[in-house]
C-alpha cells in the first residue's frame, strides 16, 4: 500500500499550483476539478485507459449524487472499473452508463474527498490510511494540520455521518472534542505523529473517516432487505405485484430474512427497500410498529377481531400483530414487541457508541454500536449460533432467530467470534446468553466471557440449544441431548422460566517432560465438562482423525454415533491402553491414588458434570447414608465408605475422579447394564504424571500427549441457566424400573 499511498499524494500534488501538470483543471478555490481533469486522474491512478462509459459512470456517481449517497455509489463504480480491468463484467446493475448529454461544462467534483475515498477502498492498515488523509488535507505541506485543515477533516466525517442518518447536530460537538483531544500538546496544530496516535486509539474516528470498513459496511446495510430463496408450503403472495408465488417444484420466491417481505425474483427490482432498522440514531424509549402489507390471511388485533384477507391489512414485524387497513388508527403507534418482548433488545436501545460523551473521553470504544438496558422488566437475549454444528440445523436456527429477535442480538460464529456480541451487551446488566452449538462452542463462548470485565454478580447466565454430537453439558443442565426441530418460541419460553446455577470450571496446565517429543498441542487450557486419559480418549482420537480425513462420512448425529460404536469395538480388540497403572501416577489433594488395586484400568476420567459420552453418568448414583455430607472432607479420596455416599455437584468446587476398566465397561454404563465406573476420589486439586504418550481429551476434543506432568486446579464459577425439570412419563418410569432390576441381578 505504500506505493498506492504515495501515488495518491503525488497525484494530488499534480493538481496544485504552480507546477502541477493538471493545475488548469483545478477551480479557483482549489477544491474541485472538471471532467477532463478527472479523466487524467483516473488514467494515472489505474495505469490504463478506461472505456469512456466507465469513466462517465465514475464521474457522475461522484458529482450527481448527494453527499449522503456518494460513499455507496462511488464504491460500486470503483468495483466495476476494477472488474473491467481484470476482464470481468461489472457487478452493479443499478449504475448504468450515463445516458445524459456528454457535455460536462460546469460540472465539477471535489478533489480531496475523491482522494480520501480511493484511499479507504485500498486494502491497507488504518495507520497507512490515516497518513494518506493527513497528507491530503495538509494543503501547505508543512507537516502539520492547522485549524482550517482540521475543519476540512471534520466536514469529511460529517459527510459519512449524514450518510448513516445519524444526528449530526448532536454529533458535531463530539467530533470536535475528539479532534481537540488528538492535539496532545494543545498547541492548536496536529502533527503527523499526534494524528496517527490519536486516530488509531479512537474507533469512532476510524469509522467516520471510512477506515473501519467492517463496521461501516455492517451499518450501511441496516434497513435493506436480505433476500433469500424460499419454498413455501402455504399459499403466499408477492408483496410487489400481489399475485401468487408459483415456481418449478412448488411455490417459491425471494423472502427477506429480516422482515419476511416476499417477492417474485422478477419483482425484486421493484421492491420497496424499507426493511427494519436494527439500531437508532439516538437512545429513545418508544418503538413504533413496523407495518408491512399482510400477504397471507390472518386475524385483526383491533377490536373488530375479524379475519383479514390477503393485502387487506398490515402486519407488524416486531410484535407480529395484524390489523385491517381501516383499523390501524385504532391501534397505538407504540409497539410492545409482542410475546417475545422479554427476549428482544429493541432497536431504540442500540445506538452509536460515540454519541455518549463519556466514551469519547475514554478514547476507545470496542464497538461502533452500544446497547443499554430497556427500562421495562426484560432480559434481552444474546444468541450465538455455530452453523457448522448439527448438520444443517445450525443455519436454520440462525435464520429463525434473526427474524424472531433483533438481528443485532444474533451472531454467526462461523463469521465472527463471540467478542462483538459480548461487547455490544457489556453495558446491559440484566441479560441472558444462548449458545447454539456443541460443547466446544459453549467452551469458546465461556472463554470469551472471561475476558469481559463484568461488574460483580453481573455476568450473564448462559443457556444452551444443543446442536453437537454428545451435548453433555446441555444434558446436565436439562436442555436435552440434541435439538430436534422443536418450536423455538417454546425454547425461548423455557429460557424465560429457567433458573441460574453456578458451574465450576477448572484450569489445566500441562508441562511436557521432553520438548523434543512430538505430539499434538492441547485444545484447551480450561475444563468445563471432563478430562480423560486412556481408552475413551483413544476412541475419540481415532474418531477425530477419521473425521478430518473423511469429513463427508460424518455429516449427521446418527452417523457420528455409529462411527463411535465401530471405533469402540476396534479399541476393545486392540486394548491400546491396558496396564495403565504402570505408566501413570496420580495425586488428589496431595494424596497418592493406587490405580493398581482391584480390576486393571485402561483409563481415568475427571468429571465436572454428571454427563459424559452423550449421557453416561460415570460417577453414578450415590447410596444414601445418614452420615453422608456434600461438603469437602479431608482425605476423602481414600475413605471408600465416604466416596460411596458422596454426591456429585456441578458447583461444589470439587472434581470427581473415576477409573475405566475397558471400552466394554463404558458401553455397559451407557446401556444401563452397569451402574458406574470405579470411584477413585473427589477432590479440589489433581496432579498427574505420565511416563509414556497417551491419548487425552478435554470436553470431547482429543489429542496425543507425550509424557508430561498435568496440574488441575479450580479456576472460577460461572452462572449457567438450568432448564425446568421435565415431567417423567409412565414409559420412562417403567424403563428405569426395568433397568434397576437388571442391574440388581
Amino acid at each position: 500500500f505504500a506505493d498506492s499511498s504515495h501515488k495518491l499524494v503525488d497525484l494530488l500534488g499534480e493538481f496544485q499550483p504552480p507546477d502541477g501538470i493538471f493545475v488548469k483543471h483545478l477551480s479557483e478555490d482549489q477544491q474541485t476539478i472538471d471532467f477532463e481533469g478527472f479523466q487524467h486522474f483516473v488514467v494515472v491512478y489505474f495505469g490504463a485507459d478506461l472505456p469512456i462509459d466507465l469513466v462517465e459512470q465514475l464521474f457522475m456517481s461522484f458529482s450527481k449524487q448527494t453527499k449522503e449517497r456518494r460513499l455507496s455509489t462511488f464504491e460500486e463504480a470503483i468495483t466495476n472499473v476494477r472488474n473491467k480491468l481484470n476482464g470481468l463484467n461489472p457487478i452493479s446493475e443499478r449504475l448504468k452508463p450515463c445516458t445524459e448529454e456528454k457535455s460536462y461544462e460546469g460540472v465539477r467534483i471535489p478533489l480531496k474527498p475523491l482522494v480520501c475515498y480511493l484511499s479507504l477502498l485500498e486494502a491497507a492498515s488504518p495507520e497507512n490510511k490515516l497518513e494518506v488523509v493527513f497528507h491530503v488535507y495538509d494543503s501547505d505541506a508543512n507537516g502539520f494540520l492547522d485549524k482550517a485543515e482540521i475543519e476540512g477533516i471534520i466536514e469529511q466525517m460529517m459527510t459519512v455521518a449524514r450518510y448513516q442518518h445519524w444526528d449530526t447536530i448532536e454529533l458535531e460537538p463530539i467530533i470536535r472534542q475528539m479532534m481537540s483531544d488528538i492535539d496532545l500538546d494543545a498547541d492548536g496544530i496536529v502533527s503527523l505523529e499526534e494524528w496517527k496516535r490519536g486516530g488509531l486509539s479512537t474507533v469512532p474516528l476510524l469509522v467516520l473517516l471510512g477506515f473501519d470498513t467492517l463496521q461501516l459496511d455492517d451499518l450501511k446495510e441496516d434497513g435493506a432487505h436480505v433476500w433469500r430463496l424460499r419454498h413455501f408450503s402455504k399459499p403466499t403472495y408477492c408483496n410487489v405485484c400481489c399475485s401468487a408465488l408459483v415456481g418449478w417444484g412448488g411455490k417459491q420466491g425471494l423472502s427477506c430474512g429480516m422482515c419476511k417481505y416476499t417477492a417474485h425474483e422478477r419483482c425484486v427490482r421493484n421492491a420497496t427497500n424499507r426493511c427494519i432498522r436494527t439500531f437508532s440514531a439516538r437512545q429513545c424509549e418508544r418503538l413504533s410498529h413496523h407495518w408491512i402489507d399482510a400477504n397471507a390471511p390472518s386475524k385483526c388485533a383491533a377490536k373488530c377481531g375479524t379475519s383479514i384477507s390477503v393485502f387487506q391489512g398490515k402486519r407488524c414485524r416486531w410484535c407480529d400483530r395484524h390489523a385491517h387497513n381501516k383499523c390501524l388508527p385504532a391501534i397505538s403507534d407504540a409497539c410492545d414487541m409482542g410475546e417475545l418482548k422479554y427476549h428482544i433488545l429493541p432497536p431504540t436501545h442500540i445506538f452509536p457508541a460515540f454519541l455518549e460523551r463519556k466514551n469519547v473521553q475514554q478514547h476507545h470504544v470496542a464497538n461502533l454500536l452500544q446497547a443499554v438496558q430497556p427500562r421495562f422488566n426484560t432480559r434481552p437475549l444474546l444468541v450465538f449460533v455455530n452453523p457448522k454444528s448439527g448438520g444443517r440445523q445450525g443455519q436454520k436456527v440462525l435464520r429463525k432467530f434473526e427474524y424472531m429477535l433483533n438481528p443485532r442480538q444474533v451472531y454467526d460464529l462461523s463469521k465472527v467470534g463471540p467478542e462483538p456480541g459480548l461487547n455490544l451487551f457489556a453495558n446491559i446488566p440484566n441479560c441472558n446468553v444462548l449458545v447454539c452449538g456443541g460443547d466446544g462452542t459453549i467452551g469458546w463462548v465461556l472463554d470469551a466471557m472471561d475476558k469481559i470485565e463484568y461488574e460483580p454478580n453481573k455476568r450473564p447466565p448462559v443457556a444452551i440449544l444443543p446442536l453437537g454430537t454428545g451435548n453433555d453439558l446441555a444434558r446436565c443442565l436439562r436442555w436435552g441431548g440434541g435439538y430436534e426441530n422443536e418450536n423455538l418460541n417454546k425454547i425461548l419460553h423455557n429460557i424465560e422460566k429457567a433458573l441460574p446455577i453456578y458451574m465450576d470450571r477448572w484450569q489445566i496446565k500441562i508441562e511436557q517432560k521432553k520438548k523434543s517429543d512430538k505430539g499434538d498441542p492441547p485444545p484447551y487450557n480450561i475444563i468445563n465438562n471432563y478430562f480423560s486419559i486412556g481408552v475413551d480418549a483413544s476412541i475419540a482420537h481415532r474418531f477425530h482423525v477419521m473425521r478430518e480425513k473423511y469429513p463427508e462420512k460424518f455429516n449427521s448425529r446418527m452417523r457420528n454415533k455409529l462411527w463411535y460404536f465401530e471405533l469402540g469395538t476396534t479399541e476393545t480388540l486392540s486394548s491400546t491402553c491396558k496396564n495403565l497403572h504402570e505408566q501413570i501416577d496420580i495425586l488428589c489433594d496431595g494424596e497418592t491414588i493406587d490405580l493398581g488395586q482391584g480390576s486393571t484400568l485402561e483409563g481415568i476420567a475427571l468429571l465436572n458434570i454428571t454427563s459424559i459420552y452423550g449421557g453416561s453418568n460415570l460417577w453414578g448414583t450415590s447410596r444414601k447414608s445418614s452420615g453422608a455430607s456434600r461438603f469437602p472432607m479431608p482425605f476423602a479420596s481414600t475413605a471408600n465408605g465416604h466416596l460411596s455416599s458422596r454426591v456429585q455437584d456441578i458447583g461444589d468446587k470439587l472434581v470427581e475422579v473415576v477409573g475405566l476398566e475397558s471400552a466394554i465397561q463404558m458401553g455397559q454404563i451407557k446401556a444401563g447394564v452397569r451402574a458406574a465406573a470405579r470411584r477413585l476420589s473427589q477432590c479440589s486439586t489433581v496432579v498427574i504424571q505420565t511416563h509414556k504418550a497417551f491419548p487425552m481429551q478435554i470436553d470431547g476434543e482429543p489429542w496425543m500427549q507425550p509424557p508430561c506432568i498435568i496440574q488441575i486446579t479450580h479456576k472460577n464459577q460461572v452462572p449457567m441457566l438450568i432448564g425446568e425439570t421435565k415431567t417423567t412419563s409412565s414409559w420412562n418410569l417403567l424403563k428405569k424400573s426395568s433397568t434397576a432390576s437388571t442391574t440388581s441381578l
